[in-house]
């Protein structure tokens, strides 16, 4: 298992797939960095009726500054770990927030 920032996402174009494990209920919401090939974030919120996907929505809309609509769950809706898509986003700036977290 790897715990290289670059190992959790992959580019297609201008759109993200990156690899996240979500620790919900969490005191504040944070990117932890790498673990394990995934993003780890805390959220600070509980893992109930979709609180914790939607609170780490928002969180990733604003720390990448894109609208919340651009950003969707692909897998993992249910569990802490999961794939989400982020759509139309310049790999400059997506690269530029990622070196900031490593």
């Amino acid at each position: 298992m790897s715990n290289d920032i670059n190992d959790c996402f992959k580019i297609t174009g201008n759109d993200i797939k990156v690899k996240v494990k979500i620790v919900p209920g969490s005191s504040k919401n944070k990117i932890i960095g790498a673990y394990n090939n995934a993003l780890k974030i805390s959220i600070a919120a509980p893992p109930v009726e979709g609180k914790a996907n939607k609170k780490c929505i928002a969180y990733l809309a604003k720390y990448f500054d894109v609208a919340k609509s651009k950003i969707e769950i692909i897998s993992g809706q249910t569990g802490k770990n999961k794939l989400i898509k982020i759509y139309d986003i310049s790999q400059e700036e997506f690269l530029d927030k990622i070196k900031k977290i490593s």
